[in-house]
C-alpha cells in the first residue's frame, strides 16, 4: 500500500503548453468535476503538462500549483495575447536599442566632425610650415652662395695678381 502511494503519477516528460481560447478554467484536485477547485487559470497562462487521464490533464501552474483541467483547452504555441505581449516587449526593446544607436551615431558624427576639423587645421599648419621652411632655406642659401663666390673671386684675383707679378719681374731688365 505504501509503494502504491509513493509511485509517480506519470513517467511522461513534462511539456509546456498554454490555455487556449478566451476561457477561465477551474484547476481541480483530481480528474473530474466532482473534485474541489484549487483556483483558476485563464487564456495565455502557461502550464506544464504532467499527465493525461480519461479526458483530463494534470498540469502545474505558477498561479495555482498542480491540479487537473479538462483536456482540449491547451495548445502548444502561445496564444495571440501572449505573442502580442512578447512582440510589444520586443518592440520596446528594439525602440530603446534604436534610440541608443541613434545617440551613438550622433556622438560618432560629432567626433568625426572634430577629427575632420583637426585634420584640416593640421593640413593648413603643415602647408604654412613648409612654406616657412622653404623661405628659411632660401634665406640661408644666398649668404652661403655669396660667401663662396666672394672667396672664389678673391682667390682668383690673388692668384692672378701673384702670377702677373712674377712674370713682370722676369721681363724687366736688370742692371
Amino acid at each position: 500500500l505504501v509503494v502504491v502511494t509513493l509511485a509517480p503519477v506519470s513517467t511522461a516528460a513534462a511539456a509546456r503548453s498554454w490555455v487556449k481560447g478566451d476561457v477561465l478554467l477551474n484547476v481541480r484536485t483530481g480528474p473530474g468535476s466532482e473534485h474541489r477547485p484549487l483556483g483558476a487559470i485563464t487564456t495565455g497562462d502557461p502550464v506544464e503538462i504532467l499527465d493525461q487521464s480519461n479526458g483530463w490533464t494534470q498540469v502545474r501552474s505558477d498561479a495555482v500549483g498542480e491540479g487537473w483541467i479538462p483536456s482540449g483547452f491547451l495548445q502548444e504555441e502561445p496564444p495571440a495575447v501572449v505573442r502580442l505581449e512578447q512582440v510589444e516587449a520586443e518592440a520596446t526593446t528594439l525602440r530603446q536599442r534604436v534610440d541608443e544607436l541613434t545617440a551613438e551615431a550622433e556622438s560618432l558624427r560629432a567626433a568625426q566632425q572634430q577629427a575632420a576639423t583637426a585634420v584640416n587645421e593640421q593640413s593648413q599648419e603643415i602647408e604654412r610650415l613648409s612654406a616657412e621652411n622653404a623661405a628659411l632655406q632660401s634665406d640661408v642659401i644666398w649668404p652661403v652662395m655669396l660667401t663662396g663666390a666672394s672667396i672664389l673671386m678673391t682667390g682668383g684675383l690673388v692668384g692672378a695678381w701673384a702670377r702677373g707679378a712674377g712674370r713682370r719681374s722676369g721681363q724687366r731688365v736688370r742692371l
